[in-house]
């Protein structure tokens, strides 16, 4: 254990004889402070006093989410996916890639294997001091975004501190790499452009393997809307049907026997029957004879109804079938679209499902930062921001790719990228416990 201790103390007096270290440590401070500086206002935020609203700005301001979501977004996209996602990780490498070809070079190994410490464990101590550059770094700027979104927020949360793990396994990704191809060829050179070389390789099959999740998922949305779209459509065509079938006349059977014709059917003169009672007499049944113009008026508004109600019911049996060919006819065009919007997503699938394969054997560098996230930042404070975005981008409803990815399962996420580097780290660890140094 005391030898254990002893390789980690050296690693960190290397550590601290490097310029680069102080260089990157101040950069994280700097980078703290320079996130505090923007204020959020109700649709913007404001810098050295210049507002700046509208949109975009105004989905980070207050009426879309929280102060304390405001600046843990802000630490999350620029302080860890900019500075340490890209900048600290390509200092760190730059400082780390010459640990393993350094204590391999002729002289140096000798010393150390004199020493009462076993190989395996030495290699493996050396590849976790390499970890403390980035743990360091992550472990100040934690720090420092816990102040910052306590004084600005008023919030006091230590889940930030979630910053140091996270970074400290995306780093061992890469770590590995450099570390093996270090010991392959003993060239810091060769190891720092191999790392790169992979490191760029990782994120191109992550950003396509996204993109077509993306297309996947909004293909899938689509499908979804057109079917329901459908199913509204028949739905409403089978009531149609129903009403015209209770519209349409059914024909009637013919009389078998003819009328009696020999009794005379009384008729009435054509001026007795529209002669209308005259002011001050008596109808045949005894009611109170109307005023000129009183039928008239009552038939003009019983037509009206009945022609208001006809249009409101369209219970006219022609007008109900040519409402219905249309229906069908735009029941026809939308099966035509999802014919066609499923082979879309058909050919989506299948090669998402192979960049998925490929994509489950390499480390997941981008959605390893991404967890700070799904850890730190609560879902209650982005629905004003969530809601605005859906309105401004007129979705429809359609599912969020980004939902698909959080709801990725952890085990898939870290589970595989561990995996990878344990693949690297033991082939690394097999290679200097059998070659003769």
């Amino acid at each position: 254990m005391r030898q254990t201790l002893a390789i980690f103390l050296d690693a960190y007096r290397e550590l601290n004889s490097k310029k680069l270290f102080w260089i990157s440590l101040a950069i994280s401070l700097v980078v703290v402070i320079a996130l505090a500086l923007p204020t959020q206002l109700d649709r913007g935020i404001a810098v050295f006093g210049a507002k700046l609203e509208g949109m975009p700005f105004a989905l980070v301001g207050s009426k879309a989410i929280s102060a304390s979501a405001f600046y843990k977004f802000l630490y999350s996209w620029f302080g860890i996916n900019l500075w340490l996602g890209w900048g600290a990780t390509i200092l760190a490498l730059v400082s780390t890639a010459s640990m393993i070809p350094d204590l391999v070079s002729s002289g140096s190994i000798e010393l150390t294997l004199a020493k009462p410490l076993g190989r395996l464990r030495l290699f493996l101590t050396k590849y976790t001091a390499g970890l403390l550059f980035v743990a360091l770094q992550a472990g100040v700027f934690a720090l420092g975004a816990i102040a910052i979104i306590g004084f600005r927020s008023g919030v006091w949360d230590a889940r930030p501190l979630f910053i140091v793990p996270i970074m400290a396994m995306f780093f061992s990704f890469l770590h590995c790499i450099s570390v093996l191809v270090g010991l392959l060829t003993r060239s810091t050179l060769m190891s720092l452009i191999a790392v790169i070389i992979m490191w760029l390789g990782f994120w191109a099959i992550g950003s396509v393997e996204n993109i077509f999740l993306a297309q996947r998922t909004d293909a899938q949305g689509q499908v979804t809307q057109l079917e329901d779209q459908q199913k509204t459509f028949r739905t409403a065509l089978d009531l149609l049907q129903q009403q015209i079938d209770r519209t349409t006349p059914t024909p009637t059977t013919a009389p078998q026997d003819k009328p009696n014709t020999d009794v005379a059917t009384p008729t009435v003169p054509a001026a007795a029957a529209t002669e209308e009672p005259s002011v001050g007499t008596d109808k045949p049944n005894g009611q109170p004879a109307r005023r000129p113009g009183a039928r008239r008026s009552t038939s003009t508004l019983l037509d009206t109804g009945k022609r208001m109600l006809s249009a409101a019911t369209d219970t006219d049996p022609d007008s109900l079938k040519v409402r219905k060919q249309k229906l069908q006819a735009q029941i026809d065009a939308l099966d035509t679209q999802i014919a066609a919007r499923g082979e879309d997503l058909a050919s989506t699938v299948k090669w998402h499902g192979r960049l998925y394969a490929v994509y489950s054997c390499v480390p997941k560098t981008g959605e390893t930062k991404d967890l700070f996230q799904r850890w730190v930042i609560d879902k209650s404070d982005w629905d004003g921001f969530l809601k605005m975005l859906s309105d401004i981008s007129d979705s429809g409803g359609r599912p969020d790719p980004q939902d698909a990815l959080n709801k990725r399962p952890l085990w898939w996420v870290l589970g595989t990228s561990f995996a990878f580097e344990g693949l690297i780290l033991g082939i690394a660890c097999w290679i200097f416990c059998r070659r003769d140094f």
